[in-house]
């Protein structure tokens, strides 16, 4: 059961590590790259003189790769980290405190369930980013401010269900040692 429970403790682990870098790199790049006066060349003439805004446009692009990447390898954290609960709840390997083995068990369905809602709405939140950067392209204004508006909306949850999911994995995380060792008394039958 060894093997199973440090998998678990890995992937919650790089589950967690996902979420952070991506989150870091957002925060770092949507903070700085509007301020600092940037130019993308194809788009000035969409952007006039908006450097704020065509530094989101250049953030959103630098990053999408490395969303995409988290996505993937939140899948396969995800995966593994609810294969490894069920096998060991299955197999009594939880000997900890009950409220420590609800909390996991709690926190690692709820983020697996939030990454499945996000994998759901990500591919209409990811086509209105690419009608948003063709309309650029094309220097549609109006098709560009209606996809913007689609993807904000889709955004402004997807964030939420982000900083959700962060949560659930910092708890699972935080329980899961309590879950899995009995407690002193326990293992001295006091």
């Amino acid at each position: 059961m060894r093997p199973t429970a440090t998998l678990l403790l890995l992937a919650l682990a790089a589950w967690l590590a996902t979420l952070t870098a991506a989150g870091a790199s957002a925060m770092a790049a949507f903070t700085s790259l509007p301020k600092m006066g940037i130019s993308v060349a194809g788009t000035e003439e969409f952007f006039a003189a908006d450097t704020a805004e065509m530094g989101r446009y250049a953030a959103g692009r630098m990053l999408a790769p490395v969303f995409m990447t988290s996505d993937w390898v939140q899948f396969a954290c995800s995966a593994l980290a609810v294969g490894c609960t069920v096998r060991m709840a299955r197999l009594g390997a939880f000997g900890g405190h009950r409220l420590a083995r609800l909390a996991l068990f709690a926190a690692v369905g709820t983020a697996a369930l939030l990454l499945a809602f996000h994998a759901w709405r990500a591919p209409a939140m990811n086509a209105d980013l690419l009608a948003y950067w063709q309309a650029i392209a094309a220097g549609d204004r109006d098709a560009a401010a209606a996809a913007k508006t689609s993807f904000d909306g889709a955004h402004r949850i997807a964030d939420g269900g982000f900083r959700a999911t962060l949560v659930a994995v910092l708890v699972a995380l935080a329980a899961f040692p309590a879950a899995l060792l009995p407690g002193t008394k326990a293992r001295h039958g006091s």
